[in-house]
């Protein structure tokens, strides 16, 4: 298949990680708060819920049947920064696609495309829409989970009044398949964001397909370790008490 109509495999991605090219690291894809395991609505109405469109998030999304509209909604404010990028995800055993992507909004500064919305939109909606990429360049490494991604083109706009905003993802092309979409553009700074990312980790490697073994070794050194200390703890602690006269 061409890159232009998704990728049922990972040979083109795979080929270009293993001729060397040098992956840049994903500098935009830290600080975001990875979402699993949605179920898109396919209407304006019913589309999944978040509470802002500033915070980043990756969006690990799966097209499972062909013909598919997965929309994302959230309530924005007048001047809010509306930001979203395409990642094709490069999965070892394939099933990546290249989806179109679109931000809706009631004023936008300027609007494309609009007809391609595979949607009615309401009276007085605007809409930018990011058609799939021609070609795939070079892949992005998640320094995190060593994951990598192709990134694709990068929506960048704001709203100019408030209400509601929507992400329209769908495939032209009636094809099924996982894709992966980065949106907000500020950090996630609270502590439980940092306490989950072992959580994160472990589910980010298993939705790729990706050996998580590294994480029982992990534990396996934690628990090694606690025991050594432990035992360390019960021999000074015997050499301490005083000799019975």
């Amino acid at each position: 298949m061409s890159a232009v109509n998704g990728i049922g495999n990972s040979e083109l991605a795979q080929k270009r990680l293993d001729a060397g090219h040098r992956s840049v690291p994903g500098v935009d894809l830290a600080g975001s708060v990875p979402v699993f395991g949605s179920r898109p609505g396919s209407r304006l109405t019913d589309g999944v819920s978040f509470a802002d469109f500033s915070r980043k998030r990756l969006i690990f999304g799966d097209f499972t049947r062909r013909g598919e509209t997965h929309v994302y909604r959230v309530n924005c404010k007048a001047g809010d920064r509306l930001r979203a990028q395409l990642f094709v995800p490069v999965l070892p055993r394939g099933g990546a696609v290249l989806p179109t992507f679109a931000i809706v909004a009631r004023s936008l500064p300027y609007s494309s495309d609009a007809q391609k919305v595979p949607l009615e939109l309401p009276h007085g909606y605007r809409s930018i829409v990011a058609p799939p990429p021609t070609e795939l360049l070079q892949p992005v490494k998640d320094l995190l989970t060593h994951v990598h991604y192709y990134p694709g083109p990068l929506i960048d706009t704001r709203t100019l009044v408030g209400g509601r905003c929507y992400l329209v993802v769908w495939i032209p092309h009636n094809q099924i398949g996982k894709y992966v979409i980065s949106i907000g553009h500020r950090w996630h700074l609270r502590w439980s964001y940092w306490a989950q990312l072992p959580i994160y980790w472990w589910r980010i490697r298993s939705w790729f397909g990706l050996s998580r073994a590294a994480a029982y070794y992990l534990l396996a050194g934690g628990l090694v370790t606690l025991l050594a200390a432990a035992t360390i703890l019960r021999r000074l602690g015997r050499r301490a008490r005083p000799e019975p006269i």
